[in-house]
Order: C-alpha cells, then sequence, then structure tokens
C-alpha cells in the first residue's frame, strides 16, 4: 500500500517542527517574530496553522532543493553535514572550518539555543563566504535590493532578515573569519543548457554532482553580494527602529528568542497583516472544536467567539484593506444602508459586481433574506451560441525554477496532462486524458500531440474555466516558433495550436468558441450556497447543494477510466452536498485536490524519487483530479442547461 506523500511529508513537517520548538530558535521562528512578536506563543504552544498553504510551501521547498543542488553542482569537493544531532552537525561544521580551504553543504551553527543552517559555506583562508538561496526569481539587468541610500527595498527585505540572522550566529561561532553574504535567487533572464536538469541534479540524493552539469547552467542564478546590506541591517538604528521590535539588532534577537522559549505572548497588534496568519485556520476546523490563534487576537475586539467567520477579511473581492484601515473588522458592523440591496441586485441585467457579492455576504451574515440564485441572461444567450459537440478542458502544469528543457528560464511553464469530457446533444459523453509518462519527450509538445487525436476536438466549442488553457497553448506556439527547426512537426502542431486559440471567446457572436465558464461564472451567476471563493471547487459545491438537478443526476454512481463507481453527491448532514473535491481524497491512497499539489507532484515524477508502484500511483491520482476538474465543468453546464430548458 502505498502512503499519501502529502499525509507523509505533513506528518515529518509536524515532527521536524516539534523537535525544534523543544530546543532551537529558528530563522522560521526569526521571521515570524519580526512580522508579529505573538506568533511565537502559537508556534511555543503547538497552535494548529491553515492547511490551505501546505501545498505552497511543499512547492517552495521542491524548488529551494533544486536551485540549492545548482548552486552546490559549482563545488564537486563539497562535505555534506549530515550529523543526527544538532550539537554534533554544529561540532563537525567547526573541525572542517579549521581547515585552510573547504566546502560544506548544510553547515549547521549552534549558538544558545539559535540554530542556523545555511546551503553552502565555502572557507578560502581567512574569509567564510556564506550562501543562502531564496526562490523568488530575481532579473539582474532590472532588479535592485535596495535603493540609492542604500535601504532595502520591502519586497527583499524579510531575506535580508533571514540571512542576516542566519550570519549573525556565524559571527558568533566564527569571529575570526571575514565574512562574506551571497544571496542566491533564480535568475530570469538565465536559461538551461541542458534538458532534464532536475533529473540530472537529483535534489533529494546527496551523492555525486553529476558531469553533465556543466558550469554554464550557473546563468540560472543570480549571486548577489549583500554583505554591506546584513551589516547595516546589524548595525543601522535607523533600520531598527523601523523594522525591529528593540533598538538594535542584537537585542531583537535575544528578545524573540526568549518570547518564544519563556511561553510569553505579547498583545497582538492586530490589523492588514493578519489576513493572511498561518494561525487563521479553516472555518470548518474552527466548527469542529480546533483552536485558532487568529480567533483569540481578534476576540477581544469582535464580539464573537469566531472572529474568523464573520471577518471582513472573508468578504469576496478587493476593498477589505479600506474597512479595516477605517476599523470596521466585523460583517455586521457594515451599514447596510451604504450596499446594494438584494432586490436591486436581482432585478440587474449587468454583471454581478464584487461589491454586489459582497452585499450579500453581509446581509447573510446578519441574517436577512438573499435570493436562491441568480441566472443573467447573458448566460442563457451564449450557452445558447455554443454549439455541440462540447469539449471541457483542463490543464495541469508545473513551473519550476529549475527548468526542464534547454533554452528555458526559471520557472517556465510546463503542462504534462490534460482532461477532456466531451459532451453531445443527446446528453451522451466521452472522457479522454493524457498524462506525461516522462519518456515521451517534451511534454508542452507531446499534449498538443495528444489533444490532436481527441475525436472531434476542431468542431464544436471548447470550454475552459478561466483562460488558462488558451494562454498556455499560446506559449507552446511560441516555443515551437523558436525551434521550428529542432521539432520535426512543429509546422503542423502550430498550424492546430492557432485554429484553437484563434477562436473567439463566447462573449463574441461570431463562432466558432473557447468559452471561458469562469467569466460567465464571475459575472452573471450567483446561487445562496456561495461564499468568498469563485474557484471551480467552491462554486461546484455550492451548485451542487443548490441544484435538485445535480442532486438527483449524481446520487446515481458514474463510472469512467479512473472511477469504477463513484457517487459524487452525498449530503453533508447540514442540507447541502459535500465538496467533490473532499469526497476525491477519499477515493484512494495517494489524492490530490489542488492545482498546487498536482504541480508538487509532478516535480517529484520527473525528479525520478519514487519506486515504480509510488510513480503508478500518483500518476493515477493526477488522473482522478483532473477528470474532475472537466466533469465539475460539466457539472455547472448541466445545471444552467436544465435551468434553461426549465424556464422555457
Amino acid at each position: 500500500m502505498v502512503l499519501s506523500w502529502f499525509l507523509k511529508s505533513i506528518l515529518l513537517v509536524d515532527m521536524t517542527s516539534s523537535r525544534k520548538k523543544k530546543s532551537y530558535f529558528t530563522k522560521h521562528l526569526f521571521g515570524a517574530g519580526i512580522e508579529c512578536a505573538t506568533k511565537l506563543y502559537y508556534y511555543a504552544q503547538n497552535y494548529p496553522e491553515n492547511k490551505e498553504s501546505v501545498p505552497f510551501i511543499e512547492h517552495a521547498i521542491f524548488n529551494k532543493r533544486l536551485l540549492k543542488d545548482l548552486a552546490r553542482s559549482s563545488f564537486p569537493e563539497g562535505i555534506f553535514i549530515n550529523e543526527d544531532s544538532v550539537a554534533q552537525a554544529d561540532s563537525q561544521t567547526l573541525k572542517l572550518l579549521e581547515q585552510e580551504q573547504v566546502t560544506l553543504f548544510d553547515a549547521i551553527f549552534e549558538h544558545q539555543r539559535m540554530m542556523a543552517r545555511l546551503p553552502i559555506v565555502n572557507k578560502d583562508g581567512p574569509t567564510l563566504t556564506a550562501y543562502q538561496v531564496q526562490t523568488k526569481a530575481f532579473n539582474s539587468q532590472k532588479h535592485r535590493l535596495s535603493d540609492k541610500d542604500d535601504n532595502i527595498f520591502s519586497k527583499w527585505r524579510s531575506y535580508l532578515l533571514d540571512f542576516a540572522y542566519q550570519l549573525y550566529l556565524v559571527r558568533q561561532k566564527c569571529p575570526q573569519l571575514d565574512l562574506k553574504a551571497l544571496l542566491v535567487m533564480p535568475e530570469k533572464t538565465g536559461l538551461a543548457y541542458i534538458d532534464n536538469l532536475p533529473l540530472i541534479l537529483d535534489p533529494l540524493q546527496k551523492g555525486t554532482i553529476s558531469d553533465e552539469v556543466t558550469s554554464a547552467n550557473q546563468e540560472l542564478l543570480v549571486k548577489l553580494d549583500v554583505t554591506d546590506l546584513v551589516t547595516r541591517v546589524w548595525e543601522d538604528s535607523g533600520f531598527a527602529k523601523q523594522h525591529l521590535p528593540r533598538k538594535n539588532f542584537d537585542e531583537s534577537i535575544y528578545f524573540l528568542r526568549d518570547l518564544y522559549f519563556d511561553g510569553a505572548k505579547v498583545n497582538p497588534q492586530i490589523g492588514l497583516k493578519c489576513k493572511n496568519c498561518e494561525f487563521r485556520i479553516e472555518s470548518e476546523r474552527v466548527q469542529q472544536g480546533t483552536k485558532s490563534g487568529f480567533n483569540e487576537c481578534w476576540s477581544p475586539h469582535m464580539d464573537t467567539d469566531n472572529p474568523s467567520e464573520l471577518h471582513v477579511f472573508n468578504l469576496i473581492g478587493p476593498g477589505t484593506n479600506q474597512l479595516v484601515k477605517r476599523g470596521v473588522h466585523d460583517q455586521r458592523d457594515i451599514s447596510l444602508e451604504k450596499l446594494f440591496s438584494p432586490e436591486s441586485i436581482v432585478k440587474g441585467e449587468g454583471r454581478i459586481s464584487h461589491e454586489m457579492r459582497q452585499a450579500l455576504q453581509v446581509y447573510k451574515t446578519n441574517g436577512k433574506s438573499v435570493p436562491e440564485e441568480i441566472f443573467r441572461p447573458a448566460i442563457a444567450r451564449e450557452l445558447k451560441r455554443w454549439s455541440y459537440p462540447l469539449h471541457f478542458l483542463d490543464f495541469e502544469a508545473g513551473n519550476y525554477a529549475v527548468p526542464v528543457r534547454k533554452n528555458r528560464r526559471p520557472y517556465h511553464l510546463v503542462l504534462f496532462q490534460f482532461s477532456c469530457h466531451t459532451l453531445f446533444e443527446d446528453g451522451s459523453w466521452t472522457h479522454h486524458q493524457w498524462i506525461d509518462d516522462l519518456d515521451s519527450g517534451y511534454p508542452n509538445y507531446e499534449i498538443v500531440r495528444q489533444l490532436m487525436s481527441v475525436p472531434d476536438i476542431e468542431e464544436g466549442t471548447v470550454v475552459q474555466y478561466s483562460n488558462f488553457e488558451r494562454n498556455a497553448l499560446k506559449t507552446v506556439r511560441r516555443e515551437l516558433m523558436k525551434e521550428l527547426d529542432q521539432v520535426s512537426d512543429a509546422g503542423r502542431l502550430i498550424k492546430w495550436i492557432e485554429q484553437i486559440i484563434h477562436r473567439n471567446d463566447s462573449s463574441h457572436s461570431q463562432p466558432p468558441y473557447v468559452a471561458d465558464l469562469s467569466r460567465l461564472v464571475k459575472n452573471f451567476y450567483y446561487n445562496c450556497e456561495m461564499g468568498n471563493s469563485l474557484s471551480i471547487k467552491d462554486v461546484l459545491q455550492s451548485m451542487m447543494s443548490h441544484s435538485d438537478f445535480l442532486k438527483e443526476k449524481y446520487s446515481q454512481l458514474y463510472a469512467s477510466h479512473n472511477f469504477e463507481a463513484m457517487q459524487w453527491w452525498q449530503p453533508d448532514g447540514k442540507g447541502g452536498a459535500r465538496n467533490p473535491y473532499k469526497l476525491l481524497m477519499e477515493t484512494g491512497e495517494a489524492p490530490i485536490r489542488r492545482g498546487t499539489e498536482a504541480m508538487v507532484v509532478y516535480g517529484k515524477l520527473i525528479s525520478r524519487e519514487w519506486t515504480d508502484e509510488q510513480v503508478e500511483a500518483f500518476q493515477h491520482a493526477l488522473l482522478k483530479y483532473c477528470e474532475l476538474d472537466t466533469l465539475a465543468m460539466v457539472m455547472i453546464y448541466q445545471h444552467w442547461q436544465h435551468k434553461l430548458l426549465s424556464d422555457g
């Protein structure tokens, strides 16, 4: 049995965090304390964190591993520090640094219950060069870390603070050495010089660097000397006054460390920064009795036991920042007189703006009546333009710091699978799919070849949720135009792509179409089960909870290539439907329910990190997830079509 990689990774993170919480103050805790000192109490007390961010964290971790190994490939003589304990690793690091010249990977420095791990340190005589790797792309031809007066730009400040913490500990342990700080990031203008670089780097195996990773591939990295900027963070009283909790860096680092180990809770400074707090956990978990750090911070300022549920942060779309700045935190404190009335929204014929959606949320929060469903005439007009067969198409894609193909830049788009539900006028449907088998060549080109084999794909209407699929095909077309002499069927692929991407959206009167279902949802549709998200996952659940037609149809068993007998409509115990994407998590041993999770899994696949059994399990999970995305579009369309027929 293959245990979900995500489950294992989450357990590993939790266990690692618990050990660190008991023993060492880290750069992560330092950064959290700089942002909000109250967080240190929640970390010390093991408060639960928001699970929605886990896939993004895993993607960043994977990209950082790739970048570290690419940077390390310049030092084939490098020695890994891999002792079991921090104390032993610190001892080994210091002993090896007694040599005149040496390069260490994952060097550990421990000082007064604080710990730093640096991916690369290179000692050359009296100079120790420390490397810190970050995943944000940097254009060395355009970007700067600071202005002409060396004031660090806000978008890079956390990176410099992070590095300053690490090097502070190095300075305490090695005061006799001259420190040089190099900040390493993906270079936006850099190119890969070989194919399959992530595989060749083999990011999780600390072995011999492949000879194929030539020095030319270092063009993918920018290595910025930030020694002076780190020194400014340490020594500039003006910087400390503006950005640190104490009058200088030394006092700040010990102040935050002591807060953490003493378990002291600083009175929170609530505000806009709380919106993305990791301790603002999902409402479902709060309702199940899970403690919430966010709620503890905000309860004294809102007349409720669950501030997260009623907070203006939950309103859809922009504008919440202005409310918070005015001191309005609770949706119940918003004046109804200044909002669109439900009656005016229902009677309108134009698009449903985010202000209208916010108004309906506020009315619901205040226990007021809201319309069961709003179905603007524009939906009916456009659906009548669609010609059968309808091809509901979804791609899964990734972007990785280290490119998978030669002559590509960091974070270039990689299309690794598609799902297509084709719906015919008589209500019958077929399903076609493809996933990269890792051996068929460059997936961006192979996906087009496979799409071309979908029956009648050039006929009828292609339907997407957002404009991603059209834009992705445009990206592939640009790639092919540059490689006409390298790809034997490039001309044929380009011609086919142009047939698709040059179609109109169905807002135009002239077919054929590539129709954007998400635009119709966003502008012209509402039901009373909808909340603050218009993602296909949340729209689908709201519609299934609302639609008797979908309830009846999908209470019956669904079967396809990937599902033997799946009941997609299941009651949630509250009068509505469970989210099909949550049901998906229960259908297999390696579940995926988000695009970011799919991206992380594919990254692991191209790095060949799993056994054949694990690869098969995760490919099957990817296929299930992608199929549900196109089935979700079919369900939305079917509800709308049923409504049109019912209304005559």
